[in-house]
C-alpha cells in the first residue's frame, strides 16, 4: 500500500496487483482521447492476455485509478519483435550494447484517471522494477510526430541516436531513477544500531540466545575468513549479510544430492565420480580453455566480452574440460523407482521421487516404467499369487562419487533486509563473491517452515537424498550465475549440436532430443510438414540450455479436454501461436534463468503458449519417445482435465462435435506456460507435507495441493503399502485409471512405498515397517478401512455351537498380523489384489470345467464389493457352481456385520436385491446366509498353508465342512492394525475411531486425518453412522481437508469467506500462548456440510451394471423412505429382467435426490458421467420431465437422456452457468434500481405464505419479462452455448434457423 497524490491536492491510498482481464471495462472509461493519440486504439483484453506484465493501481474502494501493459517486444509495427536487437543496434541507439531481453521491456499503453496520472505513472514503474529484479530498462516507443503525454515525460527520456531513419522515438526508463541499486559496503560497528531493529522485527531468538550486541560481536570478529557486508541506502544501513568460508561439505554430501556442483569441492587427480566401466577407445577432445577462476572480481565479467570459457562451471562436472556435460543429480539418485504396483515386504521399502526437480543426469526420475509382473507356472493354480512378486529391487548398492578436493564453497550465516528493498537482495551477490575470489559456490540453509524470501528465489534449491531427514534446505548459487548481460537465447544451428550432445549427455531419452535436432538441423520441419523450432541458451560463446518446440497441431483437444482456459483466452491467441515442448534442458548453474530462457523461445518464436504433455509409464513407448522429461517442469502449472460428455453419437449423426474434440488421444496430464506466467513468479513451500494411504480421499487431498497454479510444493510426499496407483479399485468411481493418468501426482509427489508402523510426535516422524523415518511438517492420514482377513472364531462346531454362542465382536476380529496366512487365502483390497484374483482365476477356470473335485472358491461377505467379487470370479472363467457366497450376520443380527442401517442389503432397492439374487441362482452359486467362520482346516506345503475345508457356525445348527480351493474376504471391514497401532501408541485420540475436529485436526495439531479412519469428537454430537465420512464423496472431503492446509501458505486465501472462521486449533501459531484465543467460536460445533453426491458403480452377477446416486449422508432402508410424507416422487421405466431399469427420485423440492440403473451393456448403454451429472437438478431444468411422464411421452429414461436436448446439462461448465443465472435472479432489475430483484420477490412471497397461488405466479412471471431479466437470461443462454460450441454443436445458434 501507498498513496498518490493528485494535482489538486487530494491524496489516495493505492495498491498495485497484476491485471486480471474483469478489469477491462474499468481501463477503458479511463481513456482519454491523449491515450489514443499516443498508443492508437487497443483491444485492452488482449492487451492484458498478450501482456508479459501488465499493472493495475486500485484504491481501498478498489476503484481503478491507473493501468499499464508491458511486453518483451516493441509494437510489432516499429520492429519484429523477434528481431528488436538488431534493429536498435542498426539505427544505432546509444543502449544498444546494455540493453537485452532480459534487462528490458517496452511499456506497450498506459492510462490513468485524471489528476492521477503523474502519481499513477511513477507508481507503476516502481512497482514494475520492483517485481522483475532482473530489469534494468524501460523503454516506450512512439512515432517521431507524436509528443509524450506529461505523465510520461517526467519518467522517460528520449534515447541518443547515432544512425539516420526510423519512423518511431526510443524512450527509456532507467532503473537508477526510481529503484537504484543498493550500495553493498563491509560492515563496521556502527551498523549494529541499524541492522539490530531489522533482525528484532524478523526473529528475537538469536538476540535471546545471544545478547543485544551479538551483531557488533559478529562485526567485530570480522578476518579472512569471516566477513559481514550491509546494504547502505540514504547513509544508513537497511540489510545485513554474514559470510563464513567453512563449510562442512562432507555433512551436506550425505544429507543432499550435490553431484551436480562436484560435491561443493574442487576437483582433484584423485575424485571418484562415476561407476568405473571398461576401458573404451578414448575420445578425443579439445584443450582445455583458460578458466575464469582466476579472475579477481565477478563484477567485471558482465559487461565485458570475453573470449574466456566457463571453465570454473566445468569444474563441477565429471569432464573438468566441457560446459556442456554438467552433471546434475535428481531427486534420490541411484534408488531403484518402485513400480506404483509394487508392495513392500519386509524391510524392502522402495522410494520413487518426482518428476519435477529432474535435472540433467541419469535418475530414477523417469517417464518410463520398467515393471515385470511374476507369471503363474504350472501347478500354482491352488495358491493367490503373492503381492510380493511386485516387489522393486531396493537392495542395489547406491554409488556415491566421493570428491578429495578442497572445499569450493562459503556460507551466508546470517542475513537480513528491510522489506521495502527485499526486492533487492541479489544486489549482495557480486559483492561477496568478490570478497571469495577462491569459492565458486554460495549456499544458505533454511528451516523448511521458513517462508522462501527474494534473495533465495535466484538459487538452486538442492534435492535431500533418500532417507536423509535433513532439518533444513540447502540452496547454493554459482559464481557464473551472475553473467547475466552474456547469457543470450538464440535460434540452434548445425555447429551447436556438439556441444548440445555434451550437455544432455546425462538426460533420460536425450537420443530423441537429438534426433528432433537433426531434424530441425537438416529440414525445419517433420516429414509431415509439422514446423519444428529449436532454441539453445549460450553464455560466452558455449551452449547451456537447449529447447525444442513443434506447433501445437491438436488444439482443439487440449481446449476440449483441458481446462486451459482458466489461464488464457483461446479467441486471442492465433492457432500459430500455440506451441507444443518436447524437450528443455538448462544447466542448473542457470537454472533461475529458466523462465527467461521459455521467455524468449515464446518472443522469438512468435509463440504465446506453450504445452508439455507427461504421459503415464504405462502408455506406449512411441508416445514416451517424443518427449523427453523437461528440466523446468517447476515453472509450468499443472492444468486440470475436464469432464467430458458421453455422446450418443449415432443419434447425433452430423450433429456430433468434431473428429479432433472426439478422437480417442491417450491420457495425458498437460502443463502450461505463456506470456503472462513467465513474469509471474510461484510461491515455494518447503513445509514437508506427508499423507499416509493412497485411498480416493488422499490423492483428492494431493490434487488440490498440487493443482495451485500458483504455488510450488518442495516436500509433498505419500507413504502407501502399493506406492501411488495407476487405478483405483473403488465403487465410488472417484478416480479412473484415465483420471490418475490425467493428475500425475508423480510429477509433484514423492512416493514412498510402505507401511506406516509409527507416528513419533516429538521428532515429527512417520515410521515405516522397515524402521525408515520420514519426516514431516504437516502430517495426514488418509489410511481409511481395509478387509481383513478373518480370525475363526473357534466355536466348537463338533458339539453343535451356533452363532448365539459367540460374542458380539467375534465377527469383526481380523487375523492376526503376525500369524502368516494360509496361501490361497487374502482379501481384496486394491487394484494389485484384484489383478492377483483375476490372474489366478484365469488360471483356475479352465482346470475347473473339467475337474470333477467337490471345491468351490468361497466369498466371504455381503457387502457389494462381495458381489462384485463373484461376477470377477465368473468373468474369468470359473463355474458359477464352483462358488460360494457366504453372507455373515447383518445389522440387525446379535453380532453386527457392519453400521450400515439397511439390514445388510448393500442395493437397499428390492427389485435389484432380487434380480441379483436371481442371477445368482441362475449361475449355480452357492449362498449361505449368516454363517460365521468358525475355523479353517490346512494343509502344509513347501512353502507355507493352504486351507482345505472351512467350518461355519449358523443361527441354527453349524456347517462342519466346506472344502475349498481359495477364500477372498471382503469381511470384516476396519482399520488395519498398524495403523491402529501407530494412532493409539503416538497417543492420538482414539475413541474406536481416531478423532478428529471440524477442521479434521487430531489432538495433535499438525496431525490431521480423514476418511473412514476416523469419527468426530463426541462435543460434535455427531456419533452416529450417518456423519462418518465413508457416507460422503471421498473427492469432497479431500477438497475440504485441502482447503484446511492451503490457508497456511496461500497468500490469497487470507481472509476468504468461503469456509467457516476456522477453530482455534488451526489459528495457534508456536509460541502463542494459551490465553490468545477464546473458546467461544460458534464454528467450533459444527461439523462441515458435504453436497455431492455418493457413487456406487460396478458390475453384478448376471453380467448386469449397476450405479447408484444418492443423497450423501443418512441412509435408511428403502421401505422407511417411501413412507416418509416428504420423500417426493418416484419415475421408474424398464425392468431388472429386461436390463434397462432406470429409476428417478425426485424430492419434494422438485430436484434429483436418486438415481439407480441396473442394466445389461448389450441391450442398454449405460452412460454413467452423464447420468451423475443429474443428481441435483431440477426437473425444470429436464424439460419438465415431470409433467412429460405424467402426459405418459416417457417410455424410457435411458432413451429420453440420450435425446441431443438434454447434453447442455452435462457439460462440465453447466453447473457454472446455473449459478450465473441465480445470481442474474437476484440482481435488481437495470434502470429499476427502487424495484426488488425476482429472488427477492419469491423468498418475500414464501415467508408469507408457503404455497404461492397461481395468481402470484402470474405476477411473476410477468415482472420477469418486463424487468428484461429474460433477455438477459436468454442472452447469457447463447453465451454459454456459443463460447462451448465445440463441444455443444448440435444446438442450432441465432442465424442458423
Amino acid at each position: 500500500m501507498t498513496t498518490v497524490a493528485s494535482s489538486h491536492g487530494p491524496t489516495e491510498v493505492i495498491n498495485a496487483r497484476r491485471t486480471e482481464s474483469f478489469d477491462a471495462p474499468a481501463i477503458l472509461d479511463l481513456v482519454a482521447q491523449r491515450t489514443n493519440t499516443q498508443f492508437g486504439r487497443v483491444n485492452i483484453v488482449h492487451l492484458i492476455e498478450k501482456s508479459n506484465l501488465s499493472v493495475t493501481l486500485s484504491n481501498e474502494e478498489n476503484e481503478v485509478l491507473g493501468f499499464a501493459g508491458f511486453l518483451d517486444h516493441p509494437q510489432i509495427e516499429v520492429c519484429d519483435p523477434a528481431s528488436w536487437e538488431p534493429w536498435m543496434s542498426g539505427l544505432k541507439y546509444s543502449l544498444s550494447s546494455k540493453a537485452s531481453p532480459l534487462n528490458s521491456l517496452f511499456l506497450h499503453y498506459f492510462v490513468a484517471k485524471d489528476d492521477y496520472t503523474i502519481g499513477c505513472a511513477s507508481e507503476i514503474v516502481r512497482t514494475v522494477f520492483n517485481a522483475v529484479p532482473e530489469l534494468r530498462f524501460i523503454f516506450l516507443t512512439l512515432r517521431s510526430d507524436i509528443t509524450l503525454e506529461p505523465a510520461l515525460a517526467e519518467i522517460f527520456q528520449a534515447v541518443e541516436k547515432e544512425g539516420p531513419g526510423g519512423h518511431h522515438t526510443l524512450y527509456v526508463c532507467n532503473r537508477h531513477n526510481h529503484v537504484p541499486l543498493l550500495h553493498i559496503r563491509k560492515a563496521v560497528v556502527e551498523d549494529h544500531d541499524d541492522v539490530l531493529p531489522i533482525f528484532k522485527r524478523l526473529d528475537n531468538t538469536l538476540t535471546e540466545d545471544y545478547g543485544n550486541y551479538f551483531l557488533a560481536e559478529m562485526i567485530e570478529a570480522q578476518d579472512e575468513n569471516n566477513h559481514a557486508v550491509v546494504a547502505e541506502v540514504g547513509g544508513k544501513a537497511i540489510g545485513f549479510m554474514s559470510i563464513c568460508s567453512h563449510v562442512n561439505v562432507e555433512f551436506l554430501q550425505d544429507g543432499y544430492e550435490l553431484d551436480s556442483f562436484h560435491g561443493l569441492c574442487k576437483p582433484h587427480p584423485e575424485d571418484i565420480v562415476e561407476v568405473k566401466k571398461p576401458a573404451e577407445e578414448p575420445t578425443p577432445v579439445t584443450a582445455p580453455v583458460k578458466s575464469l577462476s582466476s579472475t579477481p572480481s565477478v563484477t567485471a565479467v558482465p559487461d565485458q566480452p570475453s573470449s574466456a570459457s566457463l571453465a570454473s562451471v566445468s569444474e563441477v562436472t565429471v569432464d573438468k574440460e566441457r560446459v556442456g556435460s554438467v552433471s546434475v543429480a535428481t531427486d534420490h539418485e541411484h534408488v531403484t523407482p518402485a513400480p506404483s504396483q509394487t508392495s513392500v515386504s519386509g524391510s524392502a521399502v522402495a522410494i520413487q521421487p518426482k518428476l519435477s526437480e529432474v535435472h540433467m543426469t541419469g535418475s530414477s526420475s523417469s517417464l518410463l516404467h520398467e515393471e515385470s509382473e511374476e507369471e503363474v507356472g504350472e501347478g500354482e493354480e491352488e495358491v493367490f499369487l503373492s503381492s510380493t512378486s511386485f516387489v522393486s529391487d531396493t537392495t542395489k548398492e547406491e554409488f556415491r562419487p566421493t570428491y578429495r578436493g578442497e572445499s569450493n564453497a562459503f556460507s551466508i550465516q546470517l542475513f537480513c533486509i528491510d522489506e521495502i528493498y527485499e526486492m533487492r537482495s541479489s544486489d549482495f551477490l557480486p559483492e561477496i563473491f568478490r570478497l571469495f575470489p577462491k569459492k565458486d559456490v554460495a549456499v544458505i540453509t533454511v528451516p523448511h517452515l521458513t517462508p522462501e524470501f527474494p534473495l533465495i528465489q535466484q538459487f538452486v534449491r538442492v534435492t535431500p537424498r533418500a532417507r536423509a531427514n535433513v532439518p533444513h534446505e540447502l540452496y547454493v548459487f554459482h559464481r557464473y550465475g551472475l553473467i547475466s548481460s552474456s547469457f543470450k537465447v538464440r535460434s540452434a544451428c548445425t555447429k551447436d549440436f556438439e556441444q548440445v550432445e555434451k550437455l544432455v549427455a546425462g538426460i533420460d531419452m536425450k537420443e530423441n532430443l537429438l534426433k528432433d535436432l537433426r531434424l530441425f538441423n537438416s529440414a525445419r520441419r517433420d516429414p509431415d510438414g509439422t514446423e519444428i523450432q529449436a532454441f539453445v541458451a549460450d553464455c560466452l560463446d558455449q551452449v547451456v540450455g537447449i529447447c525444442i518446440v513443434r506447433r501445437e497441431e491438436n488444439i482443439e483437444h487440449v481446449r476440449s479436454h483441458y481446462n486451459a482456459e482458466d489461464f488464457i483466452y483461446f479467441n486471442h491467441h492465433r492457432r500459430d501461436e500455440h506451441g507444443h515442448l518436447h524437450h528443455f534442458a538448462l544447466n542448473p548453474i542457470f537454472q533461475h534463468y529458466s523462465k527467461h530462457f521459455i521467455k524468449e523461445v515464446l518472443r522469438q518464436g512468435h509463440k504465446s503458449c506453450i504445452y508439455y504433455p507427461v504421459f503415464p509409464c504405462y502408455a506406449k513407448l512411441e508416445l514416451l519417445e517424443k518427449h523427453s522429461l523437461i528440466t523446468g517442469l517447476n515453472f509450468l502449472v499443472p492444468v486440470r482435465a475436464r469432464r467430458q460428455i458421453d455422446y450418443p453419437v449415432e443419434e447425433l449423426g452430423i450433429n456430433a462435435p468434431s473428429e479432433r474434440v472426439m478422437a480417442d488421444v491417450p491420457p495425458y496430464a498437460l502443463y502450461h506456460i505463456n506470456r503472462k506466467l513467465t513474469l509471474e513468479p510461484k510461491v515455494t513451500i518447503n513445509a514437508r507435507i506427508v499423507v499416509v494411504g493412497a485411498s480416493d480421499l488422499g490423492i483428492a487431498f494431493l490434487e488440490n495441493i498440487c493443482f495451485c497454479p500458483h504455488l510450488r510444493f518442495n516436500n509433498l510426499t505419500l507413504i502407501s503399502k502399493r506406492g501411488l496407483p495407476d487405478s483405483l479399485r473403488s465403487n465410488a468411481r472417484t478416480y479412473s485409471p484415465e483420471d490418475l493418468a490425467r493428475l500425475s501426482l508423480r510429477s509433484w509427489v514423492n512416493v514412498v512405498q510402505g507401511t506406516m508402523t509409527g507416528i513419533d510426535r516429538q521428532h515429527k516422524q512417520v515410521i515405516t515397517g522397515d524402521g525408515c523415518r520420514v519426516s514431516y511438517d504437516h502430517l495426514v492420514l488418509c489410511t481409511g478401512q481395509q478387509y481383513q482377513i478373518p480370525q475363526p472364531t473357534g466355536a466348537d462346531v463338533e458339539n453343535m455351537a451356533t452363532n448365539h454362542d459367540l460374542p458380539t465382536s467375534a465377527l469383526l476380529r481380523p487375523l492376526d498380523v503376525h500369524v502368516p496366512a494360509p496361501e490361497n487365502v487374502m482379501a481384496l483390497n486394491d487394484d494389485c489384489d484384484e489383478r492377483l484374483l483375476s490372474q489366478w482365476a484365469g488360471l483356475l477356470g479352465a482346470r475347473m470345467v473339467t475337474d470333477d473335485k467337490a471345491l468351490s472358491v468361497v466369498v466371504y461377505g455381503r457387502t457389494f464389493d462381495a458381489y462384485a467379487a463373484i461376477q470377477l470370479l465368473m468373468s474369468r472363467g470359473i463355474p458359477g457352481d464352483r462358488l460360494v457366497l457366504v453372507r455373515p450376520p447383518p445389522h440387525h443380527s446379535p453380532i453386527s456385520v457392519s453400521d450400515d442401517e439397511c439390514d445388510g442389503d448393500p442395493f437397499n432397492e428390492p427389485a435389484v436385491s432380487e434380480t441379483v439374487i436371481r442371477s445368482l441362482d441362475q449361475s449355480g452359486v452357492r449362498i449361505l446366509d449368516d454363517h460365521v467362520l468358525a475355523k479353517w482346516d490346512v494343509e502344509t506345503t513347501a512353502t507355507g498353508t493352504k486351507v482345505t475345508s472351512l467350518a461355519f457356525t449358523t443361527p441354527t445348527k453349524p456347517l462342519l465342512s466346506l472344502p475349498c480351493i481359495g477364500f477372498v474376504s471382503l469381511h470384516p471391514r476396519r482399520i488395519d492394525t498398524f495403523s491402529f497401532r501407530a494412532c493409539n501408541d503416538s497417543c492420538l485420540v482414539f475413541d474406536g475411531r481416531l478423532t478428529i475436529d471440524a477442521n479434521f485436526h487430531t489432538n495433535d495439531r499438525s496431525i490431521r486425518a480423514g476418511g473412514p479412519l476416523t469419527k468426530y469428537a463426541r462435543r460434535y454430537h455427531a456419533d452416529a453412522y450417518w456423519s462418518r465420512h465413508e457416507n460422503f464423496s471421498s473427492r469432497e472431503i479431500g477438497f475440504k481437508l485441502a482447503m484446511t492446509v492451503l490457508p497456511m501458505f496461500d497468500p490469497t486465501l487470507e481472509g476468504s469467506n468461503e469456509l467457516p472462521p476456522p477453530t482455534p486449533a488451526t489459528t495457534i501459531k508456536p509460541g502463542t500462548p494459551a490465553t490468545a484465543f477464546t473458546t467461544d467460536n460458534p464454528h467450533e460445533k459444527l461439523i462441515p456440510i458435504y453436497n455431492e453426491a455418493k457413487v456406487v458403480f460396478g458390475e453384478l452377477p448376471g453380467g448386469f451394471q449397476y450405479l447408484h446416486v444418492r443423497k450423501p449422508g443418512e441412509r435408511p432402508p428403502y421401505a422407511a423412505q417411501l413412507d416418509n410424507p416428504d420423500h417426493g416422487r418416484e419415475i421408474v421405466t424398464g425392468s431388472p429382467e429386461k436390463g434397462n431399469y432406470f429409476r428417478l427420485h425426485i424430492n419434494q423440492y422438485r430436484r434429483v435426490e436418486t438415481i439407480t440403473c441396473l442394466v445389461l451393456p448389450e441391450r442398454t448403454k449405460l452412460p454413467v458421467n452423464n447420468l451423475i451429472r443429474l443428481y441435483g437438478i431440477h426437473e425444470r431444468y429436464l424439460n419438465n420431465l415431470v409433467s412429460r411422464v405424467d402426459e405418459g411421452l416417457i417410455s424410457d429414461l435411458f432413451v429420453f437422456f440420450r435425446e441431443p436436448w438434454c447434453l447442455a446439462i452435462f457439460h462440465d461448465r453447466f453447473q457454472d452457468f446455473r449459478q450465473e443465472v441465480r445470481d442474474l435472479l437476484g440482481q435488481t432489475p437495470a434502470g429499476a434500481h427502487n424495484l426488488p430483484s425476482i429472488e427477492a420477490d419469491v423468498r418475500q412471497l414464501v415467508e408469507e405464505d408457503l404455497v404461492i397461488s397461481d395468481q402470484q405466479r402470474a405476477n411473476l412471471r410477468q415482472s420477469y419479462v418486463a424487468t428484461g431479466q429474460r433477455k438477459l437470461i436468454e442472452a447469457r443462454l447463447l453465451s454459454f452455448l456459443s463460447y462451448n460450441y465445440y463441444h455443444l454443436p448440435m444446438y442450432a445458434k441465432p442465424g442458423m434457423v
